[in-house]
């Protein structure tokens, strides 16, 4: 599941603290539902277009597992468009 909040930072400048919590780790499992792999946490800083239909910027993500320990770290740009109810998964690939 994931948890995020934003917050605006200036004229279509936002700052994005997102945490992603995944359960990937079956063969411990009960019944195939996955254990808990630890949170990821995903920084981002971007701008908004000017309609609201688009972002880009940048983001830093660091995964950990579930005692805490960094497994991953990365930096990176990002650009989006709006997700709508009439988007597809066609849209998305």
């Amino acid at each position: 599941f994931c948890m995020s909040i934003w917050q605006r930072v200036g004229s279509n400048h936002y700052k994005v603290n997102h945490f992603a919590w995944g359960g990937n780790d079956t063969a411990n499992a009960p019944g195939g539902i996955g254990n808990p792999t630890g949170p990821t946490r995903i920084i981002e800083k971007v701008t908004l277009s000017a309609d609201g239909n688009s972002f880009s910027g940048t983001f830093s993500l660091r995964a950990t597992d579930t005692a805490g320990k960094t497994t991953a770290f990365i930096i990176g740009t990002i650009t989006g468009t709006r997700v709508t109810m009439e988007t597809t998964i066609e849209e998305l690939l």
